[in-house]
């Protein structure tokens, strides 16, 4: 996928029990997995490409996940590394592979079911495309889709990162228990995904070609004012590296964002001393979820657009922004209430 800067955390729900759950998921350039994870253990394929993988799973302190690899015939991974991955049990699965911190995360959504109709609405976040430009290309938006048996027609409304509306699209996909497929996406290739009835979505557009992420879009506003005393962990893509993040809030509106110390910080809760992090303040919401965000960083100030709900009792952002003291690269921010 232009997936490579897909991320999603999550603090606080990670799954202990014994009782198996089944996800299906992306990672740059376009490769799809499945994932069947229970109480301690896990196994996975890559099937793009036809390796398998399998291992044991335990919770840190940090609440992140560790997998440590037992089997493998994948020539470029070695038995004993360890990923770290967040969970949603019944939801969503993210994983930091093991190996280099350059490679793209995995993103996976649980199947089983379609999201119910007779209508259903998302809000999204794009994964830039390897050519992504900031100025022409989709940022983030929303669509309703009429429900019909396993269809689901709309039209994606879409915005660049600036607020500038960029020309509508159809979007016309069939659901079979949560698998998603267009047979002409938005570039004119297939697109493929999942989305879960309890409210998020992930959708591959092909290799280099980005994608979307996002939940279900909200009756009403989220309060804004909650959504800042919140604690969040999750994962940030940027500039090639993939990070582990936590989130707490300064009490005065504010949340404050810091990353854990590649590779191993997130096992000792060590955060990653090249930067004290970055202020995150909740700006706007020009439509029901759909929310702008300011970050202070070190080279400054950025924007970023997200969207937000509430999935299973706890606030999801799935955010979006582009590297102003950069190249204007994209990258995304996931967090998920601990």
């Amino acid at each position: 996928m232009g997936i490579g800067s897909l991320i999603l955390g999550c603090g606080g729900t990670a799954s202990v029990s014994g009782t198996p759950h089944s996800y299906l998921g992306t990672q740059a350039p376009g490769d799809v997995w499945s994932w069947d994870v229970s109480g301690s253990t896990f196994t996975a394929q890559n099937q793009t490409l036809g390796f398998h993988y399998s291992g044991t799973k335990s919770v840190l302190q940090t609440g992140f996940l560790k997998l440590i690899i037992t089997s493998t015939d994948d020539p470029n991974v070695t038995v004993g590394q360890s990923a770290y991955a967040l969970e949603i049990p019944g939801t969503a699965l993210v994983i930091k592979p093991a190996g280099a911190d350059t490679k793209p995360p995995i993103v996976a959504c649980s199947l089983g079911s379609n999201p119910p109709g007779p209508q259903v609405s998302f809000n999204f976040v794009a994964i830039g495309s390897n050519t992504f430009n900031p100025v022409t290309d989709q940022a983030y938006g929303h669509v309703t889709f009429d429900v019909s048996g396993n269809d689901y027609s709309g039209t994606a409304l879409r915005w660049a990162i600036n607020g500038t509306q960029l020309a509508d699209g159809p979007s016309d996909f069939t659901g079979d228990n949560g698998l998603m497929t267009e047979a002409n996406g938005p570039l004119g290739v297939p697109a493929t995904g999942a989305m879960t009835p309890s409210g998020v979505c992930a959708i591959d557009y092909g290799p280099g070609n980005g994608g979307v992420i996002g939940v279900k879009q909200p009756a009403a506003n989220v309060d804004l004012a909650v959504l800042a005393s919140k604690h969040f962990k999750g994962f940030l893509i940027n500039a090639g590296k993939t990070q582990c993040v936590d989130v707490t809030s300064n009490g005065d509106g504010t949340l404050h964002g810091a990353g854990y110390l590649n590779p191993t910080g997130v096992e000792t809760g060590t955060f990653d001393p090249n930067g004290s992090g970055v202020t995150i303040t909740f700006t706007g919401q020009p439509n029901p979820g759909e929310v702008t965000v300011s970050i202070v960083t070190s080279g400054g100030p950025e924007l970023l657009v997200a969207a937000i709900n509430q999935v299973g009792g706890k606030y999801m952002l799935f955010c979006f922004g582009v590297d102003q003291g950069g190249a204007g690269a994209p990258y995304n921010v996931v967090l998920v209430e601990n």
